[in-house]
């Protein structure tokens, strides 16, 4: 096992103690069949024919089991494969789970804290009707096979002439490991990729934008184009997608001045950034 028993005991206990069921909203069995295959593991109960059954009588029908009998002893999460032991924590972060994708990154950055330490990390790996899918992957790698590798917590907006302002907020923000996309950390992403089709699809994806709005921001060929995709994926968000942050006044289209904003005459870009992460629902470093 690549996750260790000291690991995974700190993030049984970390969940256990959490004051709310770990399968959330979810229907505690069914929550289970998606992380084991309940009908294939023997009943420990001589009335049920499998797992299903008797987790079923013993947790939601009698109630005479507890969640810490459950996860350590019947389904022996301390000791079962590491792919089982990681898709567990998936399901905890899942929106089916959980209703709120600001919960869902709090409660990734705790568990974090345990797993990066055996070399791995829950990490937004797609977005399904807008809300945010973890995996748990190695230190190093990209998103999981198959799921769509260019999802980003934050994209940055902006135009070349404010870039001073904004790499500074760049790096508070990666500082505080949040996935955010800021052209000059994705060279190697973007060489020989066809920009238009690929940043359309980033910013499409990403939780939030930040759109840095200035007199040269308006007038720029690619800034528009950053609006555009920022706009369409704000209708199909029907929610807070686009984060306004002004050096004036200039009018964007689009963008109202009746949605909230941020006056950067009066924030640092440490302070900017500390927005962002509570934002995220993340405290800063």
């Amino acid at each position: 096992m690549e996750i260790t028993e000291i690991t995974r005991t700190s993030i049984m206990d970390r969940i256990l103690l959490a004051g709310q069921p770990f399968h959330g909203r979810m229907e505690l069995v069914s929550f289970l069949k998606h992380v084991f295959n309940l009908s294939s593991m023997p009943s420990a109960d001589y009335r049920f024919k499998d797992a299903a059954g008797d987790i079923w009588q013993h947790m939601v029908n009698n109630s005479d089991w507890s969640y810490e009998y459950l996860l350590g002893k019947r389904l022996d999460l301390a000791g079962c494969a590491d792919v089982t032991f990681l898709r567990f924590l998936d399901m905890c972060l899942h929106p089916l789970v959980l209703n709120d994708d600001k919960e869902a990154a709090a409660i990734a950055v705790l568990l974090n804290a345990f797993l990066e330490k055996d070399g791995y990390k829950l990490r937004v790996a797609e977005r399904i009707s807008g809300r945010a899918i973890y995996k748990a992957l190695k230190l190093g790698e990209g998103t999981a096979s198959g799921s769509d590798p260019d999802v980003y917590e934050v994209v940055l907006s902006f135009a070349g002439e404010d870039r001073s302002y904004v790499e500074e907020v760049a790096q508070y923000l990666k500082a505080s490991e949040v996935s955010c996309f800021y052209d000059r950390y994705e060279d190697v992403t973007l060489w020989g990729k066809e920009l238009t089709e690929h940043l359309d699809k980033v910013y499409r994806s990403a939780r939030y934008c930040v759109m840095f709005i200035s007199c040269y921001y308006a007038e720029k060929v690619w800034t528009n184009h950053e609006r555009k995709s920022a706009l369409a994926r704000a209708v199909q968000e029907k929610g807070e997608y686009i984060l306004p942050a002004r050096f004036d006044e200039t009018e964007v289209p689009g963008v109202r001045h009746t949605i909230g904003y941020v006056n950067l005459k009066e924030k640092t870009p440490r302070q900017l950034g500390e927005m962002i992460l509570k934002k995220l629902g993340r405290e800063g470093v």
